[in-house]
């Protein structure tokens, strides 16, 4: 209940200051949409790039276990 109240609470701001964007030039100035698929395949790949980052990160933060013994 409390969650609920508090999600609302935080959406209805959000949703009350969205408005179109003013910059937004229709027409030959407005540049063609990707795919959908090429976006799910540049999505997929960050996220990919992402993980393995944080795996990196992970293994130079922790060092390995050999060391301790």
């Amino acid at each position: 209940m409390i969650t609920a109240r508090l999600f609302l609470a935080s959406a209805v701001p959000v949703l009350l200051r969205a408005a179109p964007a003013h910059a937004d030039h229709g027409g030959p100035l407005a540049s063609a949409p990707m795919s959908p698929l090429v976006t799910a395949l540049i999505a997929g790949g960050l996220a990919f790039v992402a993980v393995l980052l944080l795996a990196l990160i992970w293994r130079v933060m922790t060092g390995s276990r050999r060391d301790a013994e």
